[in-house]
């Protein structure tokens, strides 16, 4: 299920449920008669419970993600394979071999070269610098949490 429709779901549970009390307060209202007891089993109470359910998988997906990518794994739980590796050395244009100073100049080097914000006022390349940007933070990030920096 899209956002997008869990969201109009909420609006509209939200939206039946504020009617729906209105429209009984009203006839309350107009019969004197006493307020009927909140009915869980309305449609709008249904599609705010399945809302809340699904933000309750969404929270709980979302914090299994975080603390795989704490322990140094990928969101579907493989480890770092060594083609990760080596496709983080190309970005970064370095060898294996070099030290962990070498590893850092030359991302400070390349992120210089293709930070977003030198590209502003050209919108294409604008987009096109973040993109390689994220690449070599991803790089960077990941050799760093390799080599236990």
């Amino acid at each position: 299920m899209s956002l997008s429709k869990r969201l109009w779901d909420l609006a509209r549970s939200n939206a039946t449920d504020f009617t729906s009390a209105f429209t009984a307060r009203r006839r309350d209202l107009l019969d004197d008669a006493p307020p009927p007891a909140d009915n869980p089993h309305t449609v709008g109470a249904r599609a705010g419970q399945a809302a809340r359910r699904a933000k309750t998988r969404a929270e709980h997906a979302w914090d299994q993600a975080y603390e795989a990518a704490k322990v140094g794994r990928h969101v579907n739980g493989r480890p770092r394979s060594n083609a990760d590796l080596a496709r983080w050395h190309e970005t970064l244009e370095i060898d294996a071999s070099v030290s962990d100073i070498e590893l850092r100049r030359a991302y400070r080097r390349l992120i210089n070269q293709y930070h977003p914000d030198r590209y502003a006022t050209d919108p294409p390349k604008y987009r096109a610098a973040t993109e390689v940007a994220r690449k070599l933070t991803e790089a960077y990030n990941g050799l760093r949490e390799h080599r236990g920096l």
